[in-house]
């Protein structure tokens, strides 16, 4: 006979994990704090492993205990999920995609239309890196580099280089020089405060080796590439897009290429598995897919 799983004790250490302490887990379950340090008291016996760092001000995780979680998380995000399909009778979706801003109107669905099948895929834009794949009920989180999922399956997307891009009037308009001498065409993407190191048309120019330093307040500022993307569209400037991302605008002609690719970005695009003993099999497949797609366009 397979052992009893201790799942009390698995789920005060799960709500320990999510909180910091066990005074907070206790509260949240409806017992006493000694009730929940019994049971991890408990895991670490069982386990044989140390699972909590105690600390004065509550309780951090070991290298042990974080691989735990990531498990017990997944298992426990399954249960609820079915126990809400029993109880409601919902359909549940295929898969749950989690993407960065901009990237999931892009790259992503110009890459789930190719895809024969993409029913009962449900999209959702997050932007805070590390995302809660249990709660959320998340698959695939695809996001820009991967120092928040150290220990997740993680594979990387593409690797981009920054280009220049117009409405096709536009850039017939553009004769040799104009790129390099109007500020006022630039359109300036202010990627936001979680980019340590965004792309700007300074370092465009820099990999250039151009001494040129545009005026970031000599043109349209807008706060992510999405709307850089519209805005040139519309005839509004020159956007500055990571050359993968633009790739869907470029091949359809509504966007035009007005200068070499240059700059390349610091970190990969990556694509992040649910950190679950099972995922589903509809999930499985877009991950392959997405996988081909970004080695074909990387």
């Amino acid at each position: 006979m397979r052992d009893r799983l201790p799942l009390n004790a698995l789920q005060a250490f799960e709500q320990a994990a999510r909180a910091g302490s066990f005074a907070a887990a206790a509260q949240e379950l409806g017992v006493s704090p000694a009730a929940v340090s019994q049971h991890i008291r408990l895991l670490e016996d069982r386990f044989g492993k140390q699972v909590f760092f105690r600390r004065a001000n509550g309780v951090e995780l070991t290298d042990a205990g974080r691989e735990l979680f990531l498990r017990v998380a997944g298992a426990f995000a399954e249960l609820t999920e079915a126990a809400a399909h029993l109880k409601t009778s919902a359909s549940r979706p295929r898969a749950v995609i989690s993407v960065i801003a901009s990237v999931g109107e892009l790259w992503l669905l110009p890459r789930l239309a190719d895809l024969a099948d993409h029913a009962g895929v449900q999209i959702i834009e997050e932007n805070e890196d590390p995302v809660d794949f249990a709660n959320r009920g998340v698959d695939i989180r695809i996001t820009y580099g991967a120092v928040a999922y150290t220990s997740q399956t993680v594979e990387v997307l593409f690797h981009d280089r920054m280009v220049p891009v117009a409405a096709p009037i536009l850039a017939a308009a553009l004769d040799g020089g104009a790129l390099h001498a109007v500020d006022g065409l630039l359109i300036h993407t202010q990627w936001g405060p979680t980019y340590a190191n965004p792309q700007s048309w300074s370092g465009w120019h820099e990999a250039l080796g151009s001494p040129r330093r545009p005026d970031p307040g000599g043109g349209l500022s807008v706060d992510r590439l999405g709307i850089a993307a519209t805005a040139a569209r519309l005839g509004s400037g020159v956007a500055l897009l990571p050359e993968t991302l633009a790739a869907a605008d470029l091949a359809r002609g509504t966007l035009v290429a007005v200068g070499p690719s240059a700059a390349l970005m610091p970190h990969p695009y990556v694509m992040v598995a649910r950190p679950a003993a099972r995922h589903r099999p509809g999930a499985d497949q877009i991950w392959r897919h997405l996988l081909v797609q970004g080695d074909r366009h990387s």
